[in-house]
């Protein structure tokens, strides 16, 4: 494989790109509270020491209302060489890549060149007609049945699947007589049917995958580093090479597909800044139309709403849903050596990303230690309530609450006990504080809280003097 030029050179209005992307970040992030970021550097660090101090590592990227606010950047980019990872360091986004996939055939959709509900075949006539038809839509969606690429791949004998040509995958999927389940009738995760998507917007665009990405999205949404691979390699020196440990040291693992569609997308820090930029603002590329398109939860042809094993429905590359009654967007990328998490919450107008390149760690789990080391609330953790005193009229009787960890220690007095009670309150993902069957819930007045155990119905809970002005 032979490597592609450097996306730099694709940008030329956009050079300069590590000022751009300091320039996005705003003086939010120059008063950033140090104390803060040094908790997330050291989550970022995960305290493993490699062979002479250095070690691979993550960017971590918090914007508000689409404007980046926090930037903290911990680790190498290339071990051999020292070079240090920051804002513009490419990663090889794996499976982040979905969403972008999913919005170049969306913005055919709107373009009036592609229905959702269109027969893949009329697109793709090298694949078998199969006993059901397979849309577009479920191919979007991950309901067609098509078989996942890697695992035939793998199944064929290829142990290094970053050694494979599209056009080898492309045959492989082709070669199938029957799809895995009916089309429609499941959810199943399929790299297989986002290759397929890719090809199906490289044959009505009338050019590669890669070029009508950066014609229609990169380009205009201004990301200045982003690019999809097209069977070659990424430039040396402008990416993040991926690693995992072996003995006392690391390792390179470079193992990912050089083709695009499921994964193949080349992205930084700068890039997720400028798109988190698009999505609040909206303008050229994420119209309400396209949105609407990505953020519309899929269906099974039986009418029932996708859910993907976690809670969470899928649109368009995107998990969607809610977490104790709040909005969730959210994806991951994960590839042998290179873990991703990306978490909109459309409510709060915030959204984190977390590139690492290394692939012993689960990227998930880090952005959470990430976000409580950044004093952030994970969706569908409640609302921590203030400390004090509650009382309930109803039940004449007073709680008192402690902050215990991510839990409350609630202390209960009332006349019927001689001395008081104190039980243990955990949060769940329900967005509410649990202590068995008991339910404690914050409202949207800091000085109210509501109790119930059971099906009792709720009662109030109103803090020290505020009962007495109600």
């Amino acid at each position: 494989m032979t490597a592609l030029r450097s996306p730099r050179s694709r940008f030329a209005a956009l050079a300069h790109v590590t000022c751009a992307a300091l320039a996005l970040l705003g003086a939010d992030s120059a008063a950033a509270e140090p104390q803060g970021e040094a908790a997330i550097r050291a989550v970022l660090s995960g305290g493993a020491e490699a062979a002479g101090g250095a070690q691979p590592g993550c960017v971590f990227g918090a914007f508000e209302k689409g404007r980046m606010v926090r930037l903290v950047t911990q680790g190498e980019a290339d071990l051999s060489t020292h070079r240090a990872l920051d804002a513009d360091t490419l990663f090889y986004g794996a499976s982040l890549s979905k969403q972008f996939t999913a919005l170049a055939a969306a913005t055919l959709v709107v373009d009036g060149k592609l229905a959702l509900e269109d027969d893949v075949r009329r697109y793709l006539p090298e694949l078998p007609a199969y006993a059901h038809p397979v849309s577009v839509g479920m191919l979007m969606h991950h309901t067609s049945g098509i078989r996942d690429f890697l695992s035939l791949l793998r199944l064929a004998g290829m142990e290094d699947v970053g050694k494979a040509s599209r056009a080898q995958a492309l045959d492989l999927l082709f070669r199938q007589q029957d799809t895995a389940f009916a089309p429609g009738s499941a959810y199943s995760y399929s790299n297989g049917g986002y290759l397929l998507l890719a090809e199906i917007v490289a044959r009505v665009s009338g050019q590669s995958f890669a070029d009508y990405a950066r014609e229609a999205i990169f380009r205009p949404a201004g990301m200045p580093n982003a690019y999809f691979l097209d069977n070659a390699n990424p430039v040396a020196g402008t990416f993040a090479h991926g690693y995992l440990p072996e003995g006392d040291r690391f390792v390179v693992r470079d193992t990912f597909p050089r083709f695009s569609g499921s994964g193949g997308l080349m992205l930084s820090m700068a890039d997720l800044a400028a798109w988190e930029r698009e999505v609040a603002q909206g303008g050229a590329v994420w119209t309400p139309a396209v949105a609407e398109i990505l953020l519309t939860p899929g269906r099974l042809v039986d009418g029932r709403v996708i859910d993907d094993g976690k809670g969470l429905a899928y649109g368009g590359g995107l998990h969607i849903g809610r977490k104790g009654g709040e909005r969730i967007v959210t994806h991951g990328g994960s590839a042998q050596a290179f873990k991703h998490a990306y978490l909109r919450l459309p409510d709060r107008g915030q959204s984190f990303a977390l590139l690492c390149n290394r692939g012993d760690w689960k990227a998930s789990a880090t952005l959470e230690k990430a976000l409580d080391a950044a004093d952030v609330r994970r969706p569908g953790m409640p609302e921590m309530p203030a400390s004090g005193t509650y009382h309930s009229e109803e039940l004449n009787a007073d709680y008192t609450l402690a902050r215990e960890g991510e839990g409350l220690a609630v202390t209960i007095a009332s006349p019927l006990v001689e001395s008081p009670r104190v039980l243990h309150f955990a949060p769940e993902d329900d967005g509410v504080f649990h202590a068995g069957p008991m339910r404690l819930a914050p409202t949207r007045d800091p000085a109210r809280l509501t109790l119930s155990r059971g099906r009792s119905g709720e009662l109030v809970l109103l803090r020290g003097d505020e009962r007495k002005t109600r």
